[in-house]
């Protein structure tokens, strides 16, 4: 290994012309502002939105859609459960409600508390909502073990 600092023999580099900045960027598309939506969107929109209040969910409770079954639902109803017994098992209706847009309804039949348990292990609600998952839990163990 060498010791020696000698300078190299190239020359000195020159400073490089860099043209100015630009000082407009180009907008795109996707950069403008959303285009209003048109009369039948807007209305669709609207009905959505005042379907998913909590009034109009509890009138239908009322006329006994859901008669004979336990309804569970967060704070803000985005989420719920309905569980119902049945001679097959424990009948869980799981809704997952956006305020505007779709709506996602999972219906499972489980004959058994063990894979009612491994389903619960795997329910993202359980980190959102702990609350309402123990809730979930209990009432789905007390269904299938016919204490209910």
């Amino acid at each position: 290994m060498s010791t020696d600092c000698r300078p190299s023999a190239a020359p000195p580099a020159s400073p490089i012309e860099v043209s100015p900045p630009f000082t407009k960027r180009r907008i795109d598309h996707i950069d403008e502002p959303a285009r209003p939506l048109g009369a039948k969107r807007a209305a669709l929109q609207v009905r959505r939105l005042r379907a998913s209040q909590p009034v109009a969910r509890a009138a239908a409770k009322k006329m006994g859609i859901d008669a004979g079954a336990l309804i569970l639902e967060s704070k803000d109803n985005s989420i719920a459960f309905s569980l119902r017994a049945t001679a097959v098992g424990l009948l869980i209706e799981r809704t997952q409600r956006q305020p505007v847009g779709s709506r996602l309804v999972q219906t499972m039949v489980f004959a058994d508390p063990t894979t009612f348990e491994r389903w619960c292990a795997s329910e993202p609600i359980r980190f959102d909502n702990p609350v309402l998952y123990d809730q979930l839990r209990r009432e789905g163990h007390e269904a299938l073990c016919g204490k209910r």
